[in-house]
């Protein structure tokens, strides 16, 4: 709990940078606080105590205190049912967590959980930051957790070392000899060993980090070791609460032993590391910022792969300790001695924070294509133009348009214009396609608008799209000003976002254009605004031009029509959607819209009747 209270402190710190003026709170263990205390970036600690988890009565209370604060954004870092709960009752307007299907719907903003790291910060800490991807982030985001301690407590911790007799003129070395649990532990005779392989590389003051109920593991460390290294040990050099004992740390040069919160501690307190993982931990999580120099880690599936092949994570857990028999000293020992050789040559630490800060930034979002075909579209072509400010390049593909269009366009001297006479909607978007410079493409249309969470959204997707080769919109359908709700619209979906390797516009399709993907798709969160009816008339004649070339594909289709085409057809169409898909419930706009949708069906067959009879007299 330690790691991750200190690792989440940095969505405190990069909130409060980004937003001076706001109240940030941050809820945590009672057990946890003396790691955070003097932060200067949370105004209020939220705490969670055995009494609330344990108190059904208590833990109710708290939930409404919490409901009583009214907060806009509530980021759950956690993901557990205790956070679930509060943040259901919180009523905060945005809601953020990492995404997780069965529990989504708690969430206004689900982050797609990142796999692998893209920086050597570590992906514990890049999956913390990630949770800050839907905020809109300008500046370049802090990745190191820190501590902050009063001058009073470093100077009494230094008071103590002297009392205990330790040379402060020699390095001082904090061992983490004891994990959370036994199977983070590694076993206790060989790391006497490793204390023996210190104390003979190095003359330092060496100090055990135990809590009173590990004497006796602490004990069977100490007297396993030579008595050579013995001299050199500290045993009972012991802060008397954690706020002491981190401030002791901050006294030490640096520190080794098994992964745990002592060496997360360390190094938020810039402390050099050494860190020897559990079999069953996956250290990419937590080996954050290794630079072979400062910061060095070894896991036993670096030195012998062959024991984890085909393994599950369940198996491995499960034997543990048996793997752990099986991680000897020597292993380690190669890699300590480097690691010990930096410790010699330098006795200043030079972190270069900056350099891991620099490096974790300038993660690149994916390359984006914005394309949008147009035919007369002045009242909207600007409002689009303005809407895509966010993509790499913006390629607009007109068919001749006699209004404004063209003018409005080229006022944007960012924006590529290219003309192409119209034949079909397939076939001028796949024309499109290839008038871009980057695979990935956002292809919208004029009467469409991408908000701001929706925009967020995609933008998280560029930063770890992973194995997915396309991305559906579901979309909010507008009649005039008012959102319809029902009338068949509550299941639109479209593709938008895409790689245009894997991805194709069916040639045979003319109109209500269908994307062929070759590869895994995913559906967005959010939904894209479609502002597609703007009058009864202008709606009426978008459905003439559509039932044309839907006509056109019915002909090559050699379709004959006929009183089920006609009459049956339409009538079906109107009572799905009026009544099956609930536009009744949309009132007179649903009533107008089923009413259309019927009219362009049936309109379709009466275009191809007339396309029939015209090619029979010829």
């Amino acid at each position: 709990m330690i790691g991750d209270v200190l690792v989440s402190s940095i969505l405190c710190e990069n909130l409060k940078l980004k937003y001076p003026n706001a109240q940030i709170d941050y809820m945590i263990y009672e057990s946890t606080l003396p790691v955070i205390k003097e932060n200067k970036y949370v105004d209020n600690f939220v705490i969670f105590t055995n009494r609330h988890r344990n108190n059904k009565i208590e833990f109710l209370k708290f939930l409404f205190q919490i409901r009583k604060k009214k907060y806009d954004i509530v980021i759950d870092a956690y993901s557990k049912l205790e956070s679930w709960i509060t943040v259901l009752f919180s009523g905060a307007n945005r809601k953020i967590s990492y995404e997780k299907k069965w529990r989504n719907f708690l969430y206004t903003d689900n982050i797609p959980e990142i796999k692998e790291p893209k920086s050597n910060v570590g992906l514990i800490i890049e999956k913390r930051l990630s949770l800050l991807n839907t905020l809109n982030f300008k500046r370049p985001l802090e990745v190191f957790p820190k501590i902050y301690l009063t001058e009073k407590e470093n100077l009494s911790a230094v008071n103590l070392l002297k009392q205990g007799g330790l040379d402060l003129k020699k390095q001082t070395v904090m061992m983490s000899i004891i994990g959370s649990t036994e199977n983070k532990t590694y076993p206790l005779d060989y790391m006497s060993k490793i204390v023996d392989f210190i104390a003979d590389k190095m003359d330092v003051n060496i100090l055990f980090n135990y809590i009173p109920n590990q004497i006796n593991q602490a004990k069977s460390v100490y007297e396993g070791c030579k008595n050579t290294t013995k001299e050199k040990i500290f045993f009972d050099v012991l802060g008397n609460n954690l706020r002491s004992y981190i401030a002791i740390v901050n006294q030490c040069d640096f520190i080794v032993g098994n992964d745990s919160g002592a060496i997360n501690i360390a190094k938020a307190l810039k402390k050099p590391s050494f860190i020897i993982f559990s079999p069953w931990i996956d250290k990419k999580y937590w080996a954050t910022f290794e630079d072979g120099i400062n910061n060095l880690s070894v896991h036993l599936k670096d030195f012998n792969p062959s024991l984890f092949k085909n393994k599950s994570k369940k198996w491995i857990k499960n034997n543990t300790l048996n793997l752990y028999s099986q991680f000897k000293p020597e292993y380690i020992y190669n890699a300590l001695d480097l690691f010990l050789d930096n410790r010699i040559s330098s006795n200043k630490v030079d972190y270069c924070i900056d350099n891991f800060k620099e490096e974790y930034n300038k993660k690149k979002l994916e390359k984006v294509s914005g394309l949008i075909i147009t035919y007369n579209e002045e009242k909207y072509i600007e409002n689009i133009i303005k809407n895509l400010d966010f993509v790499d390049e913006l390629v607009i593909v007109d068919s001749f348009s006699t209004d404004k269009t063209i003018a409005i366009i080229n006022k944007y001297k960012h924006v590529k214009l290219i003309q192409n006479h119209f034949v079909n909607f397939s076939e001028q978007r796949n024309f499109a396609l290839k008038q871009v410079k980057y695979d990935w493409i956002l292809f919208v249309d004029v009467d469409e608008y991408i908000d701001e969470k929706l925009k967020n959204e995609i933008n998280n997707t560029r930063l770890h799209i992973g194995d997915y080769k396309a991305f559906q919109f579901k979309r909010i359908f507008y009649f005039k000003d008012k959102p319809l709700r029902f009338s068949g619209m509550q299941n639109d979906k479209v593709f938008r976002f895409f790689n245009k390797k894997f991805a194709i516009y069916d040639s045979k399709k003319y109109v209500h254009e269908t994307l062929v993907v070759n590869g895994n798709t995913k559906v967005f969160d959010n939904k894209l605004v479609h502002y597609s009816y703007q009058s009864y008339e202008k709606h009426k004649e978008k459905l003439d031009s559509y039932a044309r070339l839907k006509a056109k594909e019915l002909y090559i289709k050699k379709v004959k029509p006929n009183f089920f085409h006609f009459y049956i057809k339409p009538l079906y169409r109107f009572i799905k959607n009026y009544f099956i898909q609930l536009g009744v419930l949309d009132g007179r706009n649903g009533f107008i819209l089923c009413k259309l949708n019927a009219y362009g069906v049936k309109q379709r067959y009466v275009e191809l009747r007339k396309l029939n009879h015209k090619n029979n007299l010829g």
